[in-house]
């Protein structure tokens, strides 16, 4: 199947899910220049208490075909998985939670401390707050899985989708280039990736 008509098909499906205003492939040219904003962007990060990663962005553009949406108030970006965890080296040891069960489930336990209402740290994990201070710790914006959006890959290869949270500066640069420059309150844009089958994967890369 040709690109143009994934393109038509995935678009589509990215409009009918709920709180995504609008949806547009992804130039090609723009992947370095995404790329750089987030490396810029990583370097300014501090977040108070250490170096933010944008991890998802960077996963997102390593997929043959990756898409620019609009986002509204009204859109899910987590859909229950962690948008923010805390890494020492490859181990995760805080994590953002979205489910108000297990927050409350790990408020019971001795080996947790919660950084803000939902995010906890694992004590026997890393040595708080000193790992973060001295850089041996950073925090990693992840990509999440798009399960969220119903694709029909009956006519092309689809292994997985999933998604990422930009950095501000490539939201407005995004917004720019896409969106006429929208900027209303409560807009935001996602960056979503398609892993293709080896069949498509030589002839649709975006």
């Amino acid at each position: 199947m040709e690109k143009k008509d994934i393109d038509v098909l995935v678009t589509a499906a990215l409009k009918r899910t709920k709180g995504i205003v609008n949806a547009v492939p992804l130039a090609g040219e723009h992947r370095d220049r995404i790329l750089g904003l987030e490396k810029d962007a990583e370097e300014r990060s501090l977040m108070g208490l250490g170096k933010v990663v944008n991890s998802g962005v960077k996963e997102v553009m390593g997929c043959p075909l990756v898409y620019v949406a609009l986002t509204g108030m009204d859109f899910d970006w987590g859909g229950g998985h962690p948008s923010l965890v805390l890494k020492k080296g490859e181990e995760v040891v805080g994590k953002e939670i979205r489910d108000e069960d297990e927050i409350a489930r790990l408020a019971t336990q001795k080996n947790v401390w919660f950084m803000h209402r939902n995010f906890v740290v694992y004590r026997d994990r890393i040595s708080f707050p000193q790992d973060i201070m001295k850089k041996i710790c950073h925090f990693e914006i992840p990509c999440i899985p798009a399960d969220w959006c119903a694709l029909d890959d009956s006519q092309f290869t689809c292994q997985s989708t999933i998604h990422a949270n930009p950095a501000s500066t490539t939201d407005i640069f995004l917004k720019k280039e896409y969106f006429g420059g929208m900027d209303e309150k409560g807009t935001g844009t996602i960056l979503f990736g398609i892993f293709l089958g080896k069949e498509d994967l030589m002839d649709n890369r975006s």
